[in-house]
């Protein structure tokens, strides 16, 4: 009998220990954002008025990358940005060992997710991208105890859920839990499902999210725009 694993689903995790001015900065334009997410009607109202007409739920609507010389923390935002695109090519080659790594044309959008006690993330995955790079710039304070001894119940675990279907024995358990620390960097492909669990510490948690698009090799070159008539 020959086994072999197909398709696997290639989940990155690494400490990654900023500077702490960047670090600190980064917090601080990510919260900023956070306090301005009301005003996506008068920022975005084309992008506003689909959601709302479609009943989507979106949190952000911005790419910090791409605003990065509007913020007095742009410093920070650029060293994020070179060490994000750094972490997803070294992905790509341990993950796929596609060996050519260095010369794929990649494109990314850049946002935040703060959330305060009794806050969470619900189940969704990441729309029009390739892989998804989340690092956790703070945890908090005075995190409590989880309220049991089931991993996936801890206080905000990560939750990433199998995005096979749902077969019986022994797949049954089809969520696995990663607990967020300070500096910790997870990377997965976009189309795996994943949740928290309710953050109930103290202060804030923040991440920063990078979505990875790979643009070359592949057919999206071959693509054109094609006009309204």
């Amino acid at each position: 009998m020959e086994i072999r694993y197909l398709w696997p689903t290639p989940v990155a995790q690494k400490m990654v220990f900023l500077d702490e001015p960047v670090r600190r900065d980064l917090i601080s334009v990510l919260l900023r954002k956070d306090a301005e997410r009301h005003k996506i009607g008068i920022t975005s109202p084309e992008f506003e008025a689909f959601m709302t007409s479609k009943r989507f739920y979106a949190s952000s609507h911005y790419n910090l990358f791409a605003e990065a010389d509007t913020h007095p923390e742009h410093a920070a935002i650029k060293t994020f940005e070179w060490l994000a695109y750094g972490l997803f090519r070294d992905y790509l080659h341990r993950a796929f060992d596609i060996g050519n790594e260095q010369t794929v044309e990649v494109a990314g959008r850049c946002f935040g997710n703060v959330q305060a006690s009794g806050d969470r993330t619900f189940p969704h995955y990441h729309q029009s991208c390739d892989a998804v790079l989340v690092h956790y710039l703070d945890v908090g304070d005075g995190e409590p105890e989880p309220p049991s001894t089931t991993a996936r119940r801890g206080t905000h675990a990560l939750l990433l859920l199998d995005p096979r279907g749902a077969p019986n024995f022994p797949w049954w358990e089809k969520v696995s839990s990663i607990t967020p620390h300070r500096g910790l960097t997870i990377i997965h492909p976009a189309h795996v499902w994943h949740e928290t669990n309710v953050w109930r510490g103290e202060g804030s948690r923040v991440c920063i999210v990078v979505n990875f698009q790979v643009l070359k090799p592949g057919y999206l070159d071959l693509h054109r725009r094609i006009p309204a008539p």
